[in-house]
């Protein structure tokens, strides 16, 4: 047996705290460079491609009847993808917010991410409840974005 064998209840702790300590500090994250997250379920899309010129809240995700995570709950993130926006008086502002909600009608945020430019943006959240949905809030004299969102489960 070998020192790793010994060890290995701990490490695998102290793997589960550090990967939890490094999830929380770069969760929510916009990266400016078109990427690939990874591949994205269609059945966890929160918003297929839609242009909006306000604040929009989308339709829930329900997660299902059997979607109870207790406890923490679940590392979970919402890879928002823009496409285009406008930004040309210079006063337009976007913000995407992840909520949860466990009747689908009193939602709860759960992490967000500020949009400045088209791109892909993560917001790292800990979903708690069944119903999951995206939120963005506009201001500015002619805001306008084209995006699509998933959610992705995360793993620790």
């Amino acid at each position: 047996m070998n020192h790793l064998t010994t060890l290995g209840l701990p490490l695998l702790g102290l793997a589960a705290l550090v990967a939890v300590v490094l999830f929380s500090l770069v969760a929510t994250q916009f990266m400016a460079e078109p990427s690939v997250i990874g591949p994205q379920d269609a059945n966890l899309m929160l918003q297929a491609s839609v242009t909006k010129t306000a604040t929009f809240n989308s339709t829930a995700l329900d997660l299902g009847q059997g979607f109870a995570p207790g406890g923490a709950g679940k590392p979970m993130s919402a890879n928002v993808f823009v496409s285009s926006m406008d930004t040309d008086d210079g006063n337009e502002t976007y913000t995407f917010a992840l909520q949860d909600s466990a009747d689908n009608a009193t939602f709860v945020a759960r992490g967000s991410v500020a949009v400045t430019a088209a791109g892909t943006g993560v917001i790292g959240a800990v979903i708690k409840q069944r119903y999951v949905r995206l939120v963005l809030t506009t201001t500015g004299t002619t805001p306008s974005i084209t995006y699509l969102a998933y959610l992705q489960p995360q793993s620790l």
